[in-house]
């Protein structure tokens, strides 16, 4: 009967399909491949703060604030990253609901308020970024759709803290029954700790390597900045070395001996260029082979 009704109308049936095929999609069998293809890509992650950084001549202290509201904009990013890990060491999938924030901690809900045409929902904060000026919050091309600006661009937002999110072992079962702390990183800085990063900002030269660790000539003049990767920073000689040791297989490292309120401390870096997506490259493989709280800094 239905294929007798819409025999004269093709256009119709086409929407009639459309929107049954849709419609079985959406239904729980849809959702639970989202759900699978969810845990997957979040196995392995680890629940992570991470130290403050800089990031062009801006610094950045992530901390676990229970009450964060804020507003501004929010732009997306899609097919350049998918398939990367994240910051947390989950692998970025473009079609699912996440999203890359500069100083809360990963994995985190939060909800995101489209203030432009009301629309609202509920993204996985598993990655840093955005770094642009006076952005807010880096969404999936996918979150950037339900809320409507994927085709502008950006769009004014307000983010809210909701709540630590669900973390999942390397073979995508949910980890539960541990305290939170086991997950951390690092923990949340101290006023006092924000203050004494802050005054070791000034960082020495090192020099630039391409991605099979061969050193090339730099010039200095042509670019105003350089960056490195810095893995670690440490009170303790032996400790820095010991993390260069295990480095050293993947690119040249480099300790950097500092002093800090009358302190000797021992900063371990890798690399060096003058264009900070080379520098990206560095810290993509220090984030895949286990060192989550590796950074770019500026040189």
């Amino acid at each position: 009967m239905v294929m007798r009704y819409f025999s004269d109308r093709p256009a119709l049936a086409v929407i009639f399909l459309a929107c049954v095929l849709t419609a079985c999609a959406g239904g729980r069998g849809g959702q639970e491949v989202v759900d699978k293809r969810g845990r997957m890509t979040a196995a392995g992650g680890i629940y992570k703060i991470g130290t403050p950084y800089k990031i062009e001549g801006q610094w950045y202290f992530p901390r676990e604030d229970t009450s964060y509201v804020n507003e501004g904009i929010a732009s997306w990013y899609g097919p350049k990253f998918h398939g990367r890990r994240t910051a947390n060491g989950e692998i970025f999938d473009m079609n699912l609901i996440t999203a890359a924030h500069p100083t809360l901690p990963m994995p985190v809900r939060a909800r995101v308020t489209n203030l432009e045409n009301d629309r609202s929902i509920i993204v996985r904060i598993n990655d840093r970024g955005p770094f642009a000026k006076d952005r807010e919050i880096d969404l999936s091309r996918r979150a950037a759709e339900m809320l409507g600006f994927m085709q502008q661009g950006t769009a004014q937002v307000r983010v809210e803290y909701l709540g630590r999110a669900a973390l999942y072992d390397s073979a995508g079962r949910p980890i539960s029954g541990q305290p939170p702390d086991v997950f951390i990183a690092e923990k949340p800085p101290t006023p006092e700790d924000a203050r004494r990063v802050a005054s070791a900002a000034p960082v020495d030269d090192v020099a630039a390597y391409d991605l099979d660790g061969r050193p090339v000539p730099v010039r200095q003049s042509q670019y105003e900045t350089r960056y490195a990767v810095q893995v670690g920073v440490f009170s303790s000689r032996e400790n820095a070395e010991q993390l260069k040791a295990r480095l050293e297989r993947i690119a040249p490292v480099d300790i950097v001996e500092f002093e800090l309120d009358g302190n000797t401390m021992f900063r371990v870096k890798m690399g060096g260029a003058n264009i900070r997506a080379d520098a990206r490259l560095v810290l993509d493989r220090l984030i895949g082979a286990g060192h989550q709280d590796a950074v770019i800094i500026e040189q």
